[in-house]
């Protein structure tokens, strides 16, 4: 496995100084967070990339992009919002691609949740194939770049378009490429059908991980160690996992500790579930 920084343990820091600290802290990856204030993709720079790649190909960190989802929905029922959704996914797509990234974490879009149409069978079913077309056109742009984008499974969030960890599988057989995989959180996993489960139904086609730590309650991307989270039962999975392995906490700052005490705690988690 390959330890990465989330961009979101910096979240008020711009995306170059977070590279930066991911790099001095001994990271050996960093997923940007495309968000603002940390990334807007169309507003980064040519000079800021080419500095970005002289600084990723020196320092040997390997890169990971997560696309923007607050106020978007790629399964919209207003096509301009759809449409302003799948063209954000795929500037961050490009950004990963031009920076040599090889994974998009994404979002499956939402079920509009008005009462007058809770009920209304056909409107979910049209929301479900139009989340298909949105992620088609972004899976095809994908495979021109050769970035696999990755479902990160979001089930514990009750209007999120897969209800179930299995409708992340039907959803990457629906579009039959081989570039959609998936982003496995576990702290998601875990408020919802559970880690193991969703080890066991996603499987091979895991080609990223969330490693999180809540309180078993609510998504609180803690910092690593200061939870609750048992990570015994699936340790050896992401010893053993070939890919980036995201330490994903979250905090509105531009600290470089919560990333540092993160790093420290997963490590002494490893180091203490291989001697026992």
């Amino acid at each position: 496995m390959k330890i990465g920084m989330s961009g979101g343990a910096m979240m008020l820091a711009n995306w170059k100084q977070a590279l930066k600290t991911a790099v001095e802290l001994g990271y050996q990856a960093f997923e940007i967070f495309c968000e603002f204030p940390q990334a807007v993709p169309e507003q980064i720079s040519p000079s800021q990339k080419e500095w970005a790649r002289k600084f990723i190909e020196d320092s040997g960190i390997e890169i990971a992009v997560h696309s923007p989802f607050n106020d978007l929905n790629i399964a919209s029922l207003n096509p301009g919002i759809r449409r302003e959704s799948v063209r954000q996914s795929i500037e961050a797509l490009k950004l990963c691609a031009e920076l040599g990234g090889k994974v998009l974490v994404i979002h499956n879009g939402l079920y509009l949740m008005d009462p007058a149409l809770e009920q209304a069978e056909n409107a979910r079913k049209l929301q479900y194939q139009l989340n298909l077309e949105s992620l088609s056109q972004i899976v095809k742009e994908a495979e021109k770049l050769g970035v696999y984008v990755c479902l990160e499974n979001c089930n514990f969030v009750p209007e999120r378009i897969e209800n179930r960890i299995e409708d992340l599988v039907e959803i990457k057989k629906a579009l039959g490429s081989g570039y959609l995989k998936f982003t496995l959180d576990i702290g998601h996993a875990r408020l919802a059908e559970g880690v193991e489960k969703a080890i066991e139904v996603l499987g091979k086609e895991i080609r990223h991980i969330h490693f999180t730590d809540n309180l078993g309650k609510a998504d609180d991307h803690l910092i690593i160690g200061t939870g609750n989270f048992d990570y015994q039962p699936f340790l050896d999975f992401i010893i053993n996992f070939p890919y980036i392995v995201t330490l994903e906490v979250v905090k509105l700052s531009t600290s470089p500790q919560p990333a540092q005490e993160s790093l420290k705690n997963f490590q002494k988690i490893i180091e203490q579930y291989r001697k026992s």
